[in-house]
């Protein structure tokens, strides 16, 4: 079985993990992010596309009696006052102006001149035309690291339930919509210590004062943490990787190791490509599918891909909406043209008797599993910009051999997904598992509710986008950028 990871092609770093496993939602990742903060003893580094001061942390019962404020700001805020020895460091997308609606105001006001002088809060603006800065990521203590699609924001919050109405589900006083997620934990110094050169490079190019702090010097505690509900990865290694337009930390040139490693791993598929991404526009990623289809000398495949029904916005469905719907028009044919099983996605939240979601389950996450035997997740969705243009991070873990713990794992967490998305139990067969999924989804989208069906057929591409498809090429749209001078496939 020849690995699909090449360190010199794909990847920042490959480094030794001591724990490795998902969390599943924001509920999850919130909570684990809280409890290792609550014992920083050193430092807190963190980088993300948003942060919101007053996003609660932890929500409900959790939030009684824990002797700490629980939003986030005022939570690192108290880590400060409480620990003379702590730093922390907030490293946040200087964001367009179009975006100014969806932000909290005056954030550098709150976090950099309102707070302990030692909690430390930039805005990054060191990014390419048109391009932003993308990476989900923290270190705590040079030996905690989270990576993934989950910012420590707004409107991301959520349990694995998606509850079609969930009172805890609300930000800025109001509701929003079951929303699903998924963040990566990665316990040792090795990684952090990785982790940390990158956010110390982003840092001091967005002209934040040089850190003195050592990032290597981990913080060895004498257990090693495990948070709850943590999916594990028993592997012996993690891979980053990056996209980054701007020169990377390590190089002179440009790096696309993401889209190689998306690239590369559909390419290698022998049975099974299962994915969730929050946009699908990336002509590369439809490329790699059509080729591998093509590809007369192997065997079939059952590709899933669960996706978004549209943009969340009229903004979102300009930018991405078409060209989506061009490229699953496209695999959709190239599918019923080579035998390969093709299925296309998109959920609707868990309702009581009598209830009706007005919207369905809004997925963020941004995964790829591979054969059971590699998992990639990370912040980059599968549009043009994020395989080139915005700075992006993904973690990839790869099984050494077939069925062997690692592998095992993964097939977990594929299973546990789809019981998520279709509401039912796990489907761990690769064998029939795009038809099995139609069937699920077309009971829920007849309305036959004898069984959990959650899961509905996407649409796409509807009447309405084939029709604007004869009039607009959406790859001439300027929202989704490529730049052709990064490493091309």
């Amino acid at each position: 079985m020849a690995r699909i990871v090449d360190p010199q092609r794909h990847a920042l770093c490959v480094k030794p993990t001591s724990t490795a496993g998902l969390l599943i939602d924001a509920e999850d990742y919130y909570r684990a992010f809280f409890k290792v903060a609550l014992n920083a003893k050193r430092s807190i580094m963190l980088s993300g596309w948003q942060f919101d001061r007053d996003v609660e942390l932890l929500r409900g019962s959790e939030a009684e009696n824990v002797g700490h404020p629980t939003t986030l700001l005022k939570f690192l805020n108290s880590l400060c006052e409480q620990n003379p020895e702590l730093e922390i460091w907030i490293l946040a997308w200087d964001f367009h102006l179009v975006l100014a609606a969806e932000r909290a105001w005056m954030q550098k006001l709150y976090f950099h001149w309102m707070t302990n002088p030692r909690l430390r809060f930039r805005f990054d603006d060191n990014h390419v035309e048109r391009g932003c800065h993308h990476q989900k990521f923290v270190i705590i203590d040079g030996q905690h690291s989270f990576l993934g699609g989950i910012d420590l924001c707004d409107h991301r919050w959520d349990n694995r339930a998606h509850d079609a109405k969930n009172p805890l589900r609300m930000s800025r006083g109001e509701p929003h919509q079951p929303f699903h997620d998924i963040q990566i934990y990665m316990g040792g110094p090795e990684i952090a210590g990785c982790l940390g050169e990158l956010f110390k490079c982003r840092w001091e190019r967005a002209g934040g004062d040089p850190m003195t702090h050592d990032i290597h010097q981990a913080i060895h505690e004498e257990h090693h943490f495990r948070p709850e509900n943590l999916l594990a990865l028993p592997a012996a290694e993690v891979t980053i990787s990056r996209t980054d337009p701007n020169a990377s930390p390590t190089g002179p040139r440009p790096c696309a190791e993401i889209r190689l490693l998306y690239v590369d791993a559909i390419r290698a598929a022998e049975r099974l490509v299962y994915l969730e991404t929050q946009y699908f526009s990336s002509h590369d990623i439809a490329e790699a599918f059509a080729a591998r289809m093509r590809d007369t000398s192997r065997g079939p495949l059952e590709i899933v891909m669960i996706l978004n029904m549209r943009g969340e916005t009229l903004k979102e469905q300009a930018a991405v909406g078409l060209a989506q719907a061009q490229i699953l028009g496209r695999l959709r044919d190239i599918a019923r043209e080579t035998g390969h099983r093709l299925g296309l996605f998109y959920t609707m939240p868990h309702c009581s008797a009598g209830e009706q979601a007005e919207h369905g389950t809004f997925i963020h996450s941004k995964i790829m599993i591979v054969d059971d035997r590699f998992l990639t997740i990370g912040s980059a969705n599968l549009t043009n910009r994020s395989m080139a243009v915005d700075t992006e991070l993904n973690a990839s873990v790869e099984s050494e051999q077939e069925d062997d713990a690692l592998s095992l794992a993964i097939r977990h967490v594929r299973a546990t997904l789809l019981a998520e998305h279709t509401g039912g139990p796990e489907i761990a067969r690769v064998n029939g598992l795009v038809d099995r999924l139609n069937q699920i989804a077309e009971r829920g989208a007849a309305g036959d509710h004898t069984e959990p069906c959650r899961l509905r057929p996407h649409p796409s591409p509807t009447m309405q986008e084939s029709a604007a498809l004869l009039v607009i090429d959406p790859q001439a749209l300027p929202f989704d950028p490529d730049e052709s001078d990064l490493p091309r496939v």
